[in-house]
């Protein structure tokens, strides 16, 4: 236990350091924040650390492998795509440092907040306005919403996956300056799920391609052509991962149900092979819904979920839909990762818990979205104010100069 909280320690002191230098000025205000936020991702972290010791954890499985070095007896052969590579990157802090399992957990939840460092910095460069909902400052309650530090708490896919798609779309802003950061952003999430980095590849190419502002021909075309490498040398790992032959692939798609049955034998499953796909998605994306919750946690996620759909049924009525079709290359790349990988992963997660943890890594984008919807439509407001009265104005120095 000594162990974990030395981690919690450094990893605060770490994390100022990286607030300074991402941050030219911080404000108080976000120093604030960000403190809090801290706080507040790993209570959430020693939560889920209370939780899997009552429950089967994957974060105790990976531990005990490393631990006993059972897949092999040097670093290198732990290496590899999916599980593998988070024991590899847990195992010189596990066998030459010595970490224990407290320590290990409290090392990843820190990787998982700075993610949430990197995904706040890419709100305050996008969002200009306070937008509010129902009275609430919305960055604020996305970057609050439990179910994303529960699962990015931890010694596991969560906490890495999260801060591979943070780095991602915090460089893509911005590509010019970091494009280290998004190798670095997308070797981890592909090392973690070829697939989602598969997704966001595709997703990029077309948010590149139908953007009509923010990018010239020039640019689009290299990122194009990057876009096209990539997804050349992860294409063949992808069919692996989600278990398609390949010459297969065209004639099942994205229909893996066939794992679905498998999950939904579970104590929190749910048959959805028999879901329609609009049914399938809304289960992913919406459930539980305290009527089906599966346990205290499923009701607790509940209230989370009751907040997502009424934050998407806002959306959609204001006119999202024709947002995302005009918006720009990011916002599209965002949003086409999002709808990508939960149709992908609804048809896979027909157990509620798979499900509940499965989306929390992509549903950051959808809520940047949103709020990106929102904060135009001030901007948009602002300029029509802006032009009305610089017109009246001019009509009233007319005036002047008439008399």
């Amino acid at each position: 236990m000594i162990y974990g909280l030395v981690i919690i320690t450094l990893s605060y002191i770490f994390s100022q350091f990286l607030v300074k230098s991402l941050f030219e000025n911080v404000t108080k205000k976000d120093s604030i924040f960000i403190n809090r936020l801290f706080y507040y991702h790993f209570f959430l972290s020693i939560v889920y650390y209370i939780y899997a010791l009552s429950n089967p954890s994957d974060s105790i499985a990976y531990y005990n492998r490393t631990l006993t070095g059972s897949r092999g007896s040097s670093w290198g052969d732990y290496y590899g795509t999916s599980t593998p590579f988070i024991e590899w990157i847990g195992y010189p802090f596990i066998k030459y440092f010595g970490f224990s399992y407290e320590a290990i957990m409290a090392l990843f939840a820190f990787f998982g907040f700075v993610g949430f460092i990197f995904f706040y910095k890419f709100f305050k460069e996008r969002i200009y306005f306070n937008n509010k909902i129902f009275g609430y400052n919305l960055v604020t309650m996305f970057l609050l919403l439990p179910n994303l530090h529960f699962w990015s708490g931890s010694f596991g896919k969560g906490s890495l996956i999260f801060l591979g798609i943070a780095l991602i779309f915090y460089a893509l802003n911005r590509i010019q300056t970091r494009w280290i950061l998004l190798i670095v952003g997308s070797l981890i999430t592909y090392h973690i799920r070829p697939h989602i980095m598969f997704v966001i590849v595709v997703s990029s190419i077309v948010g590149f391609t139908f953007s009509t502002k923010g990018l010239n021909w020039g640019l689009k075309l290299l990122m194009i052509s990057i876009s096209f490498t990539a997804f050349f040398f992860i294409y063949q790992d992808v069919l692996t991962i989600v278990g398609i032959e390949q010459g297969e692939e065209f004639t099942e798609g994205l229909n893996l149900t066939h794992r679905a049955t498998e999950l939904s034998k579970a104590t929190s499953g749910i048959d959805i092979t028999s879901y329609s796909l609009p049914e399938q998605l809304f289960t992913f994306l919406y459930r539980p819904l305290f009527f089906d919750a599966p346990g205290l946690l499923g009701i607790i996620v509940s209230f989370e979920n009751v907040f997502l759909l009424l934050v998407t049924i806002y959306f959609l009525y204001k006119g999202g839909i024709w947002y995302i079709i005009r918006s720009d290359f990011l916002v599209k790349t965002a949003f086409f990762s999002f709808i990508t990988v939960s149709i992908a992963l609804a048809q896979i997660s027909g157990n509620l818990g798979i499900a509940i943890r499965q989306k929390s890594q992509v549903m950051l984008l959808f809520l940047f979205v949103i709020v990106q919807f929102l904060d135009e439509k001030k901007l948009s407001q602002f300029r029509n104010k802006l032009v009305l009265k610089r017109k009246k104005e001019s009509q009233l120095a007319s005036i002047e100069r008439s008399k």
